[in-house]
């Protein structure tokens, strides 16, 4: 597994536990990863030095900032990348959260949305369960997918059959949930658990632990209902589900 510098653990002391740092690219490595993103034309160098002082070399940053400039038309492909305003004109994010922030923020508002509502279902998701939580099955839902793999915040995954898609990487998730409204994602929640319910009647066992992470961050569980709730153990937990 992999995570970031901040994350404490108590894995040190186990014999089959081994630590790999995945530094910062280098000068040479960031320049090359550069080069591919943006071609070697020598007018951009002085953008390229910029960006390897803000990212301080992290591939992840990199990527998201030159997705932004071209996001934001300050840079353009016609054959070649060009820069369209100067370097003194440009406002970039201090951090690779505000600069996801700032990107999420651009979206035309239905993709946005859509965006935020896969952040609650999760890293992984397919196609189908999208349209059931939306509730509908349209070309248009399909569209937006489309866009958001587009810009690179989802990606398609490998699959028999339906379409599979899987979030770039873990902050981009962390960072669209982050940015709704806190009613909006108990609302989202409960939804999702909802069809989670609905599509798994048959086999809700297999499913409990999903059920028990989207209700208990939701207003699904009635606290002044007088019928009986449904409880079952599940992870070292109580799942408690709403009698309907």
């Amino acid at each position: 597994m992999n995570y970031r510098p901040e994350y404490s653990h108590s894995w040190s002391n186990k014999t089959y536990y081994e630590q790999i740092g995945l530094d910062p690219l280098g000068r040479e490595s960031a320049d090359e990863m550069l080069a591919t993103l943006l071609g070697a034309d020598a007018d951009l160098a002085p953008l390229k030095r910029l960006i390897i002082e803000k990212t301080e070399g992290t591939p992840f940053f990199m990527e998201e900032m030159v997705q932004a400039l071209f996001e934001q038309q300050v840079l353009a492909r016609n054959g070649r990348v060009r820069l369209t305003r100067p370097l003194s004109e440009l406002k970039i994010p201090s951090t690779v959260q505000a600069m996801l922030a700032a990107r999420i923020d651009r979206l035309p508002a239905g993709e946005k949305d859509l965006l935020h509502m896969l952040a609650v279902i999760g890293r992984e998701f397919s196609a189908s369960f999208v349209h059931a939580v939306v509730g509908q099955n349209d070309d248009e839902l399909d569209r937006m997918l489309d866009n958001l793999q587009f810009k690179e915040f989802i990606y398609e995954q490998p699959a028999a059959g339906e379409a599979e898609y899987v979030f770039k990487h873990a902050l981009t998730q962390e960072v669209a949930y982050k940015s709704m409204l806190a009613e909006r994602r108990r609302f989202l929640h409960s939804r999702i658990g909802q069809v989670i319910e609905s599509l798994s009647s048959a086999r809700i066992e297999d499913h409990l632990k999903e059920l028990a992470h989207h209700y208990s961050r939701s207003d699904d569980v009635d606290q002044s209902c007088a019928l009986p709730a449904a409880r079952r153990r599940t992870g070292g937990r109580t799942f408690v589900r709403r009698s309907r």
